[in-house]
């Protein structure tokens, strides 16, 4: 499936691009830019300016970030490029909304990514003069000179742990593009389902990303055991929460491409959405899931979602109704020893998978909360001190009564056994739903 906009590049030397409307007959192939924005003002395509990028745009005018990709996509032999802020109309009035939902495919379907790492934003280039080696001369009596240089292949340090790799939309770039060159201040990296080819030759395995660098992702997760499903999609969820977003409320659109594609490869009965899976009957998916905690010392704050933005509501329940870095409950509650508590989610009785378009209304939990005083615990034991439980907000259980609804109880580990794994809510502003039953929102989880 073609992206809605195309950039036609034509050839070396031409002195103007043009943006095309694609039509569902065409075939052709693509590269992609992956870069950051930057501060304003931005160069893009606006409603008001989207006619006039339709007959042409001088390459003169565009930034230096863009026309560095439109030379590299010349030189590739490609006739066309896709950048967001050009083939996306951007502003009031634009199709950011459903352009979003489109962009697992425009990556996913994509010849090459060219990611601008070097490029602190649109303006700055990637092209140009790059950082010199540091070099040392050897020579011993009359022999020739035999020179060693500093070693300049870091691939997780200038990639995986670069600013561009910092970025939220960034990460489904990654995951789905089959091929990707990274133009860093150092040299440039080539990678693709192989591994990764240096400028030196050397030829490096990124076992770190290897679910992130699958070029059919996520096939690593189809090979995967139940347990081993589940630790891969916490850790990307956990490293997805820590990357910045211009918008905050881009959480939950930024990474649907990624969770669409988890989901459509986990068992045909899983269900899901918000960050969430849920296999129905068996239990164990959707309470772990749910187990999310924050990460940092600094307290989870709710997302104001636009009423007119693609997803107008996210429930207290899913990580993606907060900012701020999240982790799921350490230890983990053991695989095939914890007896998991009813709990009804939005998708009981439904068929297929949900994302996050979701509507308003149709995203409860339904569970049982008990009494609970977070100073003694929910049967009132004041010795209980096997417990971590982490409120969203720090020094929040000094001030909250809250219920507690338990999802999990250990069995058979003398140690732990009866370890009861929750999360914990209070009473919502608006106390009661359509249905007249009453409305709770999360606050925190962990164990006692």
């Amino acid at each position: 499936e073609l992206p809605t906009r195309l950039i036609e590049v034509g050839k070396a030397g031409d002195p103007k691009v043009q943006l095309r409307v694609t039509n569902p007959a065409d075939t052709c192939s693509w590269v992609a830019l992956s870069h950051r924005w930057g501060p304003e003002p931005h160069f893009c395509t606006t409603v008001g300016n989207l006619d006039g990028h339709l007959n042409g745009i001088k390459v003169k005018a565009v930034s230096a970030t863009f026309r560095d990709a439109v030379m590299v996509t010349r030189a590739l032999g490609c006739r066309y490029l896709w950048i967001d802020s050009l083939c996306i109309a951007q502003g009031d009035g634009g199709d950011f909304n459903e352009e979003s939902k489109r962009m697992p495919q425009v990556y996913s379907g994509v010849y090459c990514v060219l990611a601008a790492s070097r490029a602190a934003n649109h303006y700055a280039g990637f092209l140009g003069p790059r950082r010199k080696k540091e070099v040392v001369a050897l020579r011993q009596g009359g022999q020739p000179c035999f020179y060693i240089s500093e070693n300049i292949d870091d691939f997780n340090g200038h990639v995986l742990e670069g600013e561009l790799n910092s970025r939220g939309w960034v990460l489904q770039e990654y995951a789905l593009a089959r091929r990707t060159v990274f133009f860093i201040d150092h040299q440039t990296y080539f990678e693709c389902g192989q591994g990764v080819r240096c400028e030196t030759m050397m030829t490096m395995r990124n076992d770190r990303a290897a679910f992130l660098g699958d070029p059919n992702f996520p096939q690593i997760i189809q090979k995967a055991d139940q347990g081993e499903k589940i630790l891969l999609y916490q850790d990307l969820y956990e490293r997805y929460s820590r990357l910045g977003l211009s918008n905050d409320f881009d959480r939950p659109v930024a990474i649907d491409g990624l969770q669409a594609r988890i989901l459509a490869v986990l068992r045909s009965t899983t269900k899901g959405g918000f960050g969430v899976f849920d296999e129905g009957d068996e239990r164990g998916l959707l309470r772990r899931s749910l187990l999310w905690q924050r990460a940092e010392h600094e307290p989870l704050a709710r997302i104001t979602f636009p009423s007119n933005w693609a997803i107008s509501t996210v429930p207290s329940w899913s990580w993606m109704a907060y900012t701020g870095a999240i982790k799921y409950v350490s230890p983990h509650p053991p695989f095939g020893r914890v007896r998991w508590e009813a709990l009804r989610s939005p998708w009981s009785g439904g068929t297929g998978g949900v994302k996050t378009e979701t509507r308003a209304g149709d995203v409860a939990l339904v569970g049982e909360g008990r009494e609970y005083d977070p100073l003694r615990g929910y049967d009132g034991d004041q010795e209980d001190v096997d417990r971590e439980l982490v409120f969203d907000v720090p020094g929040q259980s000094e001030q909250l009564k809250a219920l507690c609804v338990v999802l999990g109880i250990q069995t058979g580990v003398p140690r732990n056994d009866g370890r009861c794994y929750v999360l914990l809510v209070k009473a919502a502003a608006e106390s009661k739903d359509r249905k007249g039953e009453k409305i709770y929102e999360r606050v925190g989880a962990g164990y006692l």
